[in-house]
């Protein structure tokens, strides 16, 4: 009897030393694209769901919730689950602020979603898409970023995320984050988020069928600020291999700046705790507070408290330092990093700006009245200004050594009146909207709409369809180049040469089209504060001049960082 019990020690022993083998290789070696929508990540299986000609899969978690001690801390890997986890659903949007609704979204928001097409082909192209918002608002799993039309027309592998806004993703104070590892010191929490998940793509993005070795990093607005970003970040390092910003600004901000910014928001809500009647008085109320209760003060803060105390600029979006120059996820010195030819990602890049950027703002603000002659005044230079921090000044910099990957730019133009004053958009749009901030997303994605024609009226019509349809092929088109070679240009379409920084020559391509047919065209200048100035003086009136400086000198919109 001694013998058999032995041996049946022996023999549970190797079956379980079977099982944990087996195991662990399903939670650590991702499977290959079998053409369903059952997948074996890195940390368990996933069910996803056909979409048109696509697979989908939504809310897969690429990093634990950020939430108690994981507050204000570098993301960690998530747990692994067993079973079949279902991912039918998209996850929770980031916590964030928006008018009239308040306070939406959750800490637990580290998910992101995937479309594929529905066929074996494997060694896809990855595209990233990062959402904009000023980096305080905004969700990836918004329908105009769904990516059934780039991943069935385009071949690729269509990627959107989320990750933590505002106060959540960017935060600094010595009491807080003033121990730990580096990455947890940095205060750059959104931008780890998004390292984060491009380190999940290099682990899990072959089981999709997706090529680990050929990702780009996308992104609009306040995710095209993120992508500039993550062209500087060493932390980044080979995680992706081309970069597209639409209508980014060049826009850093110090440490320093960061944990002013954190000392008054704690000062707001000690006053609105009652805990002092003033701010002079809160500040003296601080000195009495160990590093531990102030931590532990901010900690026990719902997102909807910490944000209820921050101010807000236009649409909504958080008034709060973002992309910190912490000096190791992001260099201290900023984008000066461009000029100096070493940055940490050396990629090629797709960049551009929209003629019309400020209008969008402009018209949320209603100031002045929409079509008016002062509107159209304050548009006008407010988006050169907009081009010259959010395109030339980056191209230029990037190009001014030699050696440097190639530089792709453009301005889209569908919307904007001609020199005849002729839109090919609806009524009076053309002027009150034209080529505003967001416009190009339906074009470069495939969606079907323009989910701010809510606000803005719609810009769509019968009208406009043959030309915008081309164009929005041409721009698909474009970009599927790109992310598969690095280069936009293919068969049979217009001329995309990158920039060039000798006098004369091509720096960027027109996106344009009229009612029916494309407009495209190129430019040869370059937009700088400088010729902006000597613009303004050589066609304005002094009145003129006043108004467009006040403008400007007000607005919060360009950043204020390196």
């Amino acid at each position: 009897m001694k013998f058999f019990n032995s041996l049946f020690v022996r023999a549970l022993r190797v079956v379980m030393a079977v099982f944990l083998v087996l195991t662990a290789s399903a939670f650590t070696t991702p499977a290959t694209w079998e053409n369903k929508p059952v997948v074996q990540t890195k940390f368990g299986l996933i069910r996803g769901h056909a979409d048109q000609d696509t697979w989908c899969w939504k809310g897969i978690p690429y990093a634990a919730p950020p939430v108690g001690a994981l507050r204000w801390k570098a993301p960690v890997d998530p747990q692994p689950w067993s079973g079949i986890r279902n991912a039918r659903r998209f996850s929770n949007s980031a916590s964030q602020s928006l008018p009239i609704l308040g306070h939406i979204g959750s800490e637990d928001c580290l998910y992101l979603n995937i479309w594929r097409p529905a066929s074996d082909e494997t060694g896809l192209p990855v595209y990233l898409f990062i959402h904009g918002g000023g980096n305080s608002i905004g969700t990836g799993s918004s329908r105009d970023y769904y990516g059934n039309a780039m991943a069935e027309k385009s071949h690729v592998v269509f990627i959107s995320v989320n990750f933590r806004l505002g106060v959540m993703g960017w935060f600094r104070h010595p009491a807080v984050t003033g121990k730990g590892s580096p990455q947890d010191q940095s205060g750059n929490f959104g931008t780890l988020d998004l390292i984060k998940a491009l380190e999940w793509v290099q682990g899990n993005i072959a089981a999709f069928g997706g090529d680990p070795g050929n990702v780009t990093i996308a992104g609009e607005s306040g995710g095209a600020m993120d992508v500039l970003s993550l062209l500087t970040s060493p932390v980044a390092k080979g995680l992706f291999h081309r970069a597209v910003v639409e209508s980014g600004l060049r826009a850093m901000r110090s440490v320093t700046d960061a944990v002013l910014q954190s000392n008054t928001l704690l000062m707001n809500l000690l006053v609105a705790d009652g805990h002092a009647p003033n701010l002079a008085q809160a500040a003296k109320y601080v000195t009495g507070m160990t590093p531990s209760e102030i931590d532990s003060y901010l900690r026990s803060k719902s997102p909807a408290e910490l944000m209820k105390r921050i101010p807000t600029m236009v649409g909504g979006m958080a008034n709060w330092p973002c992309i910190l120059t912490d000096g190791y996820v992001l260099p201290e010195e900023g984008y000066h990093v461009f000029s100096q030819g070493n940055w940490a990602n050396q990629v090629p890049l797709l960049i551009g700006v929209n003629k019309d950027e400020m209008k969008l703002f402009r018209f949320l603000l209603k100031d002045p009245a929409p079509g008016t002659d002062k509107y159209a005044l304050l548009s006008r230079y407010q988006s050169l200004v907009w081009r010259a921090n959010g395109l030339d000044s980056i191209a230029i910099a990037m190009t001014s050594k030699t050696g440097m990957p190639p530089v792709y730019a453009y301005r889209f133009d569908w919307g904007s009146p001609d020199e005849n004053g002729v839109s090919v958009l609806p009524g009076n749009l053309g002027s009150t909207i034209g080529a505003c901030h967001y416009a190009e997303i339906p074009f470069f994605l495939g969606g079907k709409g323009n989910q701010l024609s809510v606000l803005t009226g719609n810009t769509y019509s019968r009208a406009n369809q043959p030309g915008r349809e081309k164009l929005t092929g041409l721009c698909m088109s474009y970009l599927a180049n790109f992310a598969r070679t690095g280069d936009p240009n293919g068969e049979s379409l217009p001329t995309w040469k990158a920039w060039d920084p000798t006098p004369g020559s091509v720096k960027l391509i027109h996106l344009d089209a009229g009612l029916t047919d494309l407009r495209i065209s190129y430019g040869y200048d370059t937009v700088t504060l400088q010729s902006i100035w000597q613009l303004a003086i050589a066609e304005l009136t002094e009145p003129e001049l006043g108004e467009v400086l006040k403008s400007l000198s007000g607005s919060s919109m360009f950043g204020t960082g390196k």
